[in-house]
């Protein structure tokens, strides 16, 4: 950490005045695939700065590509422990959260480490090439069922919400059956407009794994499930509730992520047109192209929230300890500092180094397989149906707002 000057200090921050005038937070994007237009200034002036909760709370919001790569490798002083009363949330309905996806994101040190060596082995990269003969047939499949429906048609429903789904349920050992059933729940927990019904949505959907789970022990197979309560749950391990909020993490993680990028990584092809071309004259350009778009798109960008464990000293700035702080990847991945005209899209740039996926402990697991599906996914896509265009001026796209992940509600086509 030695880059940013993160050592602890004595020192203490005094708390801002009630009457200072910062930035609310979270703040809107102005168009679906630009960060808020107030990130600029903010990064402009300094490396991170403080803003105010939906609850009155003050939060440090960073902004700068150094200081938050540097601040998420370090979990001893900045914690992912959603459990910590101090710990910043964004909505009403995050106070749901540690009871339903607490043993795997909002674990540290060695819990967190013992969760990660339990699911790393299915998605390391190795391990995910060999998923792509079945990503292939899922993304074909749901793209003939694309071209079967008269325009316009939404993309979002027909096919970014069921790859992702239909693929991490056969990684897990899922039914995709009732996929209409987790799908909804899930998004209750990310979306819901207040706390009851994000709660109710989690409990429905962890009711339900905890079903699958009990009867997947007598239907056991060459899946993750199988292998969590082989290894896992048949050793006491875990529990049943334990492997099940695996679960309800890893459907989460693997659907809702990807749900987004897929409907914001076509928008923003449609909307450069010139980059989607080269696209289409030399496919070798596509692992580039989605690198630039988690780059340009950041949609997790407040999903990264931390807590500080002490006193510490960021770029002249002193974070006291219990200290919320949010770590901007959308801001860090259109800072100027890191990144050469960072506002443009340009898939033959290197995006090395963005921070869409995370860094250090916290790095998502499952970053090798969202690149195989949306290389896969968009490589089909823009091949087979080169004419497709969107069916609504750009303006009338629907937003989410104030929700967990940035993407789109829906996406009208025609081709």
């Amino acid at each position: 950490m030695s880059d940013t000057s993160t050592t602890p200090t004595a020192a203490s921050a005094s708390a801002p005045a009630a009457s200072e005038d910062l930035h609310s937070y979270p703040m809107r994007r102005g168009c679906p695939y630009d960060p808020p237009a107030e990130y600029t200034g903010m990064s402009e002036k300094a490396p991170l700065s403080r803003v105010r909760l939906y609850d009155g709370r003050i939060a440090w919001l960073v902004t700068q590509h150094k200081e938050t790569r540097a601040m998420f490798a370090d979990a001893k002083l900045f914690s992912s422990d959603h459990d910590n009363p101090a710990f910043p949330i964004l909505a009403e309905r995050e106070k749901n959260f540690p009871e339903f996806t607490q043993e795997l994101f909002g674990l540290d040190g060695e819990p967190h480490r013992s969760r990660r060596r339990m699911l790393l082995p299915r998605f390391t990269n190795k391990q995910v090439e060999r998923l792509r003969p079945m990503i292939q047939a899922v993304a074909d499949e749901l793209i003939d069922e694309l071209l079967s429906h008269e325009t316009p048609v939404d993309m979002v429903a027909v096919l970014g919400r069921p790859l992702p789904s239909r693929v991490i349920c056969q990684m897990l050992g899922i039914s995709y059956e009732e996929h209409e059933l987790f799908e909804v729940h899930a998004q209750g927990i990310m979306q819901a407009p207040d706390l009851e019904q994000a709660v109710r949505a989690g409990q429905e959907l962890l009711d339900y794994l905890v079903q699958v789970v009990d009867a997947k022990q007598h239907d056991l197979g060459d899946d993750l499930l199988s292998t969590l309560i082989t290894e896992q749950l048949n050793t006491g391990a875990l529990t049943s509730i334990e492997v099940s909020k695996l679960m309800v993490a890893l459907l989460i993680g693997g659907q809702e992520t990807t749900t987004s990028m897929i409907g914001l990584g076509t928008l923003t092809l449609l909307e450069h047109p010139d980059q989607l071309a080269l696209i289409r004259e030399d496919p070798s350009l596509l692992p580039g192209a989605v690198e630039e778009l988690m780059r340009f798109l950041s949609i997790a960008d407040l999903t990264t929230l931390r807590v500080a464990t002490a006193d510490v000293e960021v770029a002249g700035q002193t974070i006291k300890k219990g200290d919320g702080v949010i770590l901007s990847t959308a801001a860090a991945n259109r800072d100027a500092r890191a990144f050469e005209a960072p506002d443009s899209f340009d898939i033959r740039r290197s995006s090395q180094g963005h921070l869409a996926f995370g860094h250090g402990p916290h790095r998502c697991l499952g970053e090798n397989l969202a690149r195989a599906e949306l290389e896969i996914l968009f490589g089909t896509l823009f091949e087979r149906i080169p004419t497709l265009r969107l069916a609504v001026p750009m303006d009338e796209v629907s937003m989410k707002v104030d929700m967990t992940l940035e993407g789109l509600h829906d996406l009208p086509v025609t081709w």
